[in-house]
This record gives C-alpha cells, sequence and structure tokens, in this order.
C-alpha cells in the first residue's frame, strides 16, 4: 500500500511543486505555502477518485477498506488547501475569479453531502448536530448521495485542472510540469470509465436459495456461463441485482462460500432498507458480484493465528475455516465465534467437522443465549496459552473489536499483531 500512496499523493504532486518553484524569479514563505496546497489539493482530488473505483488492480496492492480509511483522513489535505488558498488570495487582496468561487462552491457542497453520511473523523459532533436538525436519517438516501458525491469529484478535478491551466501553474520550461497535470487527469477519466463499463461484463448468478436464520440471509447462487470469480477466502464483493423491482445498487458483503466450493454463498444480515429487501428475493433472481476486495487474509504459514468473530462477522471467518480444508495451516490456529444464539453460527455441523479433520485447528463457540460468556481479558487469558506468539484477526462490531483489542493488549499482545477489517461504500 505505501508504496503507491507515496507515489500518488508525494511523489508525483512533489515533483509538480518543485519544477513549478524552480521556474519563479523569487518567492516567499506564504507563496511557497500556497502554491504546496494548490497543487496537492488538485492531485489529491483525481487520486481519490482513482483509489475508490473498485478495481481488482488496486485490491492487489490497496486494500480497499484501507483506501477507504486513507480517502477519509486524507480529504482533511483537500479541506484545507482549497479554502487556504481562497484566503490566502482575500488576505493579499488579490481578486478571487467566478472559477475560483465555483470550485469553492461545489466542494463546499461536497463536504458537507459527505460528512452527512460517512463517519469521518473530526466531525462526528458536527454532524450528529447538523442531522438532529433535519430531523432525518442520511442513509434514507445513501445510494443517492454516494452517487452525487462520486460524479462531484469527478467534476471537481475537471475544474481543478482548469484552475491551475488559468493561474499558469501548467506553463514551465519543464516538460513534466506541462503535461503530466492532464495526463493525470486523462488517465483518472479513462479509468473511471473502464471501471464503468468493466460492471457490465461482471460475472452473473442466479440466486438458487436464500435461507433464512433468524435475523440473516444465506444466498447461495450459481454462475452462469464459465466465468468465474476471482476471491480468496476472507474477502467479500459488491452485489449488484440484476432483476427487475429489486434494489439496483452495489453493496459490499462477505463470501462464506470458499474459493474452492463449487457454488457462492454470502451471509447477509437486515439491518438497513437494502439488506431487508434482499431477506425477501426468490430463487432464479440475477446478481453481479465485484471481488474479491479486502484485506482479511491470514497467513496460515507465517505464525500461529487466531480468528475471533461475533455476530455476523463469523462469516469470513467460516470462509476462512472452509478454505482450510484444501489449505491446511502450517502453524496452530485458534478460533473463537461469538453469536446470540445457536442458530447464528449458521453452519454449526459443518464447523464441528472442519474442526475434527483438520489438525492443530481448536475451535470454540460462545453461545450467550446459553453459556453467558462474553469476550473479556479474563475470558483470553484463560483460552489462550502464550497469547503474545498469536496474530489477531478480528470481525466483529465496533464495540466488540474495541473490547477485544483492550482485552488483548491487557495480556501483553503487540498491536502490530491486530488485524481487522471494516468494508463500507
Amino acid at each position: 500500500m505505501l508504496p503507491i500512496i507515496v507515489l500518488l499523493y508525494g511523489v508525483i504532486p512533489g515533483i509538480q511543486l518543485t519544477l513549478y518553484m524552480m521556474d519563479l524569479p523569487f518567492f516567499g514563505v506564504m507563496d511557497t505555502v500556497n502554491y504546496f496546497f494548490s497543487i496537492f489539493s488538485y492531485y489529491v482530488i483525481l487520486n481519490h477518485i482513482l483509489i475508490t473505483i473498485k478495481l481488482p488492480f488496486f485490491q492487489k496492492h490497496i486494500a480497499y477498506d484501507r483506501m477507504v480509511k486513507f480517502h477519509v483522513v486524507s480529504g482533511i489535505l483537500i479541506v484545507t488547501g482549497i479554502y487556504w488558498h481562497v484566503l490566502h488570495k482575500l488576505i493579499l487582496g488579490k481578486m478571487v475569479d467566478v472559477l475560483s468561487w465555483v470550485i469553492l462552491v461545489v466542494f463546499s457542497v461536497l463536504y458537507l453531502l459527505a460528512i452527512l453520511w460517512i463517519e469521518a473523523p473530526g466531525v462526528r459532533h458536527f454532524r450528529r448536530r447538523i442531522l438532529g436538525w433535519m430531523g432525518r436519517n442520511p442513509f434514507d438516501r445513501y445510494d443517492h448521495l454516494k452517487t452525487l458525491h462520486g460524479f462531484g469529484f469527478l467534476l471537481l478535478g475537471f475544474l481543478g485542472f482548469l484552475h491551475i491551466r488559468k493561474a499558469g501553474v501548467m506553463d514551465s520550461s519543464y516538460a513534466f510540469a506541462s503535461f503530466y497535470p492532464l495526463i493525470h487527469l486523462v488517465l483518472v477519466g479513462l479509468l473511471v470509465v473502464y471501471s464503468r463499463l468493466r460492471k457490465l461484463w461482471l460475472p452473473r448468478l442466479r440466486l438458487q436459495t436464500n435461507r433464512q436464520v433468524n435475523d440473516v440471509s444465506i444466498l447461495t447462487f450459481a454462475l452462469e456461463g464459465a466465468q468465474r470469480i476471482a476471491y480468496k477466502a476472507g474477502q467479500f464483493g459488491y452485489i449488484r441485482w440484476m432483476t427487475p423491482g429489486l434494489p439496483s445498487e452495489e453493496h459490499p458483503f462477505s463470501f462464506l462460500s470458499s474459493p474452492a466450493d463449487p457454488d457462492i454463498s454470502l451471509g447477509i444480515k437486515a439491518l438497513g432498507d437494502f439488506t431487508k429487501a434482499t431477506a425477501g428475493v426468490e430463487a432464479g433472481s440475477v446478481v453481479r458480484i465485484n471481488g474479491g476486495f479486502g484485506n482479511f487474509i491470514p497467513d496460515f504459514h507465517a505464525g500461529k493465528i487466531c480468528l475471533i468473530g461475533s455476530g455476523i462477522g463469523i462469516v469470513p471467518i467460516l470462509s476462512l475455516l472452509r478454505d482450510m480444508r484444501n489449505h491446511v495451516a502450517a502453524h496452530p490456529v485458534l478460533c473463537f465465534l461469538a453469536v446470540n444464539t445457536r442458530e447464528d453460527l449458521l453452519i454449526e455441523d459443518e464447523i464441528r467437522k472442519i474442526a475434527t479433520i483438520i489438525p492443530d485447528l481448536e475451535v470454540r463457540t460462545l453461545v450467550y443465549q446459553e453459556d453467558r460468556l462474553l469476550y473479556s481479558t479474563d475470558f483470553f487469558r484463560d483460552s489462550i496459552v502464550s497469547p503474545q506468539e498469536y496474530s489477531y484477526y478480528v470481525c466483529s462490531s465496533i464495540p466488540v473489536r474495541a473490547i477485544v483489542l483492550h482485552a488483548l493488549k491487557e495480556l501483553g499482545v503487540s498491536r502490530k499483531r491486530f488485524h481487522f477489517e471494516a468494508f463500507s461504500y
């Protein structure tokens, strides 16, 4: 991940800034700061589009959940850059042209829309106040806001190019500084078009069964044609229903099946409008799946592994357990699955069989309705011998994850040994 991030967000804009500054006869500190924010903001806007268009090529280098987190956090640079650029002009008494005002307005609207549907750092309190004042849930229009946000960023990138061209940033004696800003814009635009067209040829799958387990739907699909979905156990994919009358937006869900299985299965918990509608989908419905994505992929040959899941978070772990039938781990593996009821284990009989036939695999289930056990420091102290020797893969709700991480840290486990994933968008 780091090399690509450094290249896109550091090296390329850094070269652009350096070459531009080398052409200037003189400049002060404030000018340097202003040019830095101007040039870097332009590239950050385009790079934000680039790393969030769901292409497998990028998935090989940057796990998608990490892309999303970086996208949210690095957006602070755009916020600072654009507002500083305008403020700098106003302080110096320079004219702010129409294009600059348009960019400022477009960005402000985009940023406001973003914080209404994204739990971004630093704006959570402001977001709650706005939503309280509005008296509505932004997730009622989640997919529309997401689409508007994406196309708005494309517009912002194009306006940014017009602005730096008009400002003379591309008027350089160096070929790279003169031409590359346009090349970067064209490359991003072509990749966006490709990502849209690619979805037309994604594998088609037909729903075979929709089995309900409490509030979870276990969907089993059969592939139509020779196409396969290239995913790994523990990953997730974006599904889009193609049958008329069903929701047409794409949403991410973990694979319950393993890559060696003949069919594809997903575990979906009814939490919102889309997932509740999915619970009623009938056999024969057609779907396209874009995947796999995510970095919840333990290296079972690198050392001892501990898998910890709770609730619907057990789904990718069940996929990993199924995959172990074909790829036996070279080191001991511990697995803890915590659910409310025994039915929530989804495939309990299969879990038992897997634990029986795979050496060095220990699976322990916690059924709260029966044993009243919860994850805690005492639980892990009693359950794991030498916890510092394991790498931990945790999939659960945020509150449960916080409890698990705190408990294991108290037992001396290094933060570097924790791996978890939060997929969204």
